[in-house]
């Protein structure tokens, strides 16, 4: 069987055994190898990759990867991932018994339990996607537990939403009926609070006649309400919305014109056919289709 030897004379049962001695990952000396490191270089320098990044646990003892640092505590290295991942301190997700531990349990940084990560983000005021998000682009818990969302809006009354789409859900309003309010100039608190058709306000017309609401107006008008609206968006005047606009002469077409100026000239040269016959004999003044039956 091939034995492999180090720089140092020690042999090993092969090339893998003798990367691992020297914490490396077998891919990593093989590439060195062949690109033509020597054997000290390439056991001796440490490698960069993700694959062997070097762990250290609660007590400083250093460890290749986590895989080897969970194995040595007698835990499976899935649950170890997991617990961090769930805010679990290092001591707590190497020590705690697998079958004994609560592995639904989530903590945040200071230690608290609690059963569901929405019940750890609800005791936050945060969306369980934004501290998925916050964790994934590198954040510790603590920033991504603390740290104030920039789309979290406030009521009235103080109460803190993370997005303006759980406060309105909260208050039961419509978002168009809501940026609608706003739009018009309510107050924040009527906005979320008053009842639907409460806060109408009425309108005028280019007469400066008032109606209680547009629908009113329209009404009074006889125009429908996707006329008056498709008339606003075009840029209509109001007067121009309500009345609508007077047609214009259409212009016209090139057919028409040629017809007409034919029989403009067919007039003409009837005209001048009759004055021309007149002279010579009056009687024969006449088309032969207009002489009378003899």
């Amino acid at each position: 069987m091939p034995r492999c030897t180090d720089h140092l004379g020690n042999e090993y049962p092969s090339l893998s055994a003798m990367a691992r001695a020297y914490g490396l990952d077998s891919d990593v000396l093989k590439t060195r190898l062949r690109r033509g490191w020597d054997p000290e270089t390439a056991l001796t320098t440490a490698s960069t990759s993700r694959r062997t990044g070097e762990r250290e646990d609660h007590l400083g003892n250093r460890f290749r990867d986590l895989k080897c640092m969970a194995t040595a505590y007698g835990i499976p290295p899935t649950t170890v991932k997991n617990r961090l991942s769930r805010g679990w301190d290092l001591e707590k997700a190497l020590t705690a018994p697998s079958r004994v531990c609560n592995r639904t349990a989530y903590c945040d940084h200071l230690g608290n339990e609690y059963p569901t990560r929405r019940a750890l983000t609800k005791a936050y005021g945060i969306n369980e996607t934004t501290l998925q998000n916050r964790l994934k682009r590198g954040m510790s818990l603590e920033d991504a537990l603390t740290r104030p969302n920039l789309y979290s809006v406030t009521d009235h009354l103080g109460n803190t939403y993370p997005s303006k789409k759980e406060m309105l859900k909260a208050y039961g309003v419509p978002r168009n009926t809501f940026e609608a309010r706003i739009a018009e100039g309510y107050s924040l608190e009527a906005a979320l609070t008053a009842k639907p058709g409460t806060l109408r306000k009425p309108v005028r017309d280019y007469k400066g006649k008032e109606y209680p609401s547009i629908k009113a107006m329209l009404e009074a008008y006889k125009v429908p309400a996707t006329t008056y609206n498709f008339r606003k968006r075009s840029g209509w005047t109001e007067k121009e919305c309500l009345l609508g606009r007077k047609k214009k002469k259409s212009r016209p077409s090139k057919k028409q014109i040629i017809e007409s100026e034919m029989r403009r000239k067919a007039s003409r040269k009837r005209d001048s056919y009759l004055l021309h016959v007149k002279e010579i004999d009056p009687e024969a003044a006449v088309y032969p289709e207009e002489r009378p039956e003899t």
